[in-house]
């Protein structure tokens, strides 16, 4: 494929919920798709998906591998698996991608569909347990972690909101801050909801991984713990940091409601638009953004 050039109707950036979504509607349009799908979702690591009807539990590579059987019937989207999108640029009016195997990619129109970077802490055991017995959605993940021992690593609103919120999946929760203060008005919210808080710093997470049995503190005392939700900061790919799109003040693309983006024939869909992720609102934006960009294709002069 290297320095080959294709040309279709809708370049899709990123093979998860989001770009799979939009490719079925487009397929459905009769619009040419390629989906450039570098085949490293963010979500792979998890058990199972959650929350999508039908779907429940299903794990995310069964999840593709099905949604790419059905695909199969519209014969004009194309799944272009390994392709690492390099560089996104305008062109004639559209979009052009180039791919880290020299193949070039031109687009009427263009969705990123890239997901995020989680940001995780750096303390020892953590990688092991993610999306095993750490996790950052409780709606994802909280009733699989129901009635254990849980600890929330955050600090300020973060800390105040989630830690709370597991309460309707455990009565035992603990706040850890890995060595950050809290302030004043977030110590009292989790005083008086009855939550205590660790502020000590973390030196390990202990237990047969994935699984998590405590946590050890630098002064060596351990607390019990069998699950731990994080609210890591997120960043975005390289591919989207460098595309100079507006973002809003945490980070995240900004859209409007059908998932247009501030540059021309340019929509985003997915979790790099939002800090509320989850596999069917993923795949709802996705597809939205898909009608949008059909209608502009096919209705413009």
């Amino acid at each position: 494929m290297k320095d080959a050039l294709h040309s279709v109707d809708v370049i899709v950036v990123g093979g998860g919920p989001a770009g799979l979504s939009a490719a079925l509607y487009l397929g459905r349009a009769r619009k040419t798709v390629a989906v450039l799908d570098a085949g490293n979702p963010r979500h792979a690591v998890s058990a199972g998906v959650h929350n999508f009807l039908t779907r429940e539990g299903m794990s995310p590579a069964a999840l593709r591998e099905e949604a790419w059987a059905q695909m199969a019937t519209y014969p004009t989207v194309r799944h272009v698996a390994g392709a690492r999108v390099v560089a996104l640029e305008p062109d004639a009016g559209g979009w052009r991608a180039r791919t880290a195997d020299g193949a070039t990619w031109t687009g009427r129109a263009a969705l990123l569909a890239t997901g995020v970077i989680d940001e995780h802490p750096e303390i020892e055991g953590f990688a092991a347990r993610w999306g095993h017995s750490i996790h950052h959605c409780p709606y994802c993940h909280g009733w699989e972690m129901r009635d254990r021992p849980l600890a929330v690593h955050a600090v300020g609103e973060a800390a105040s909101h989630l830690a709370p919120l597991l309460r309707g999946w455990t009565d035992d929760v603990v706040v850890v801050t890995d060595g950050r203060p809290l302030d004043a008005p977030v110590a009292a919210t989790l005083a008086a909801a009855k939550i205590p808080a660790r502020t000590d710093k973390i030196a390990a997470l202990e237990g047969p991984a994935p699984a998590l049995t405590a946590i050890r503190f630098a002064d060596g005392s351990r607390l019990a713990r069998e699950g731990l939700f994080v609210t890591a900061p997120q960043r975005q790919v390289p591919l989207v940091a460098g595309l100079g799109l507006e973002l809003d003040e945490q980070g995240y693309v900004v859209v409007d409601p059908m998932g247009m983006t501030s540059l021309p024939m340019l929509w985003a869909a997915g979790d790099l638009t939002s800090r509320m992720q989850q596999v069917v609102i993923a795949a709802a934006k996705g597809g939205m953004a898909a009608a949008v960009i059909n209608g502009t294709l096919t209705l413009e002069h």
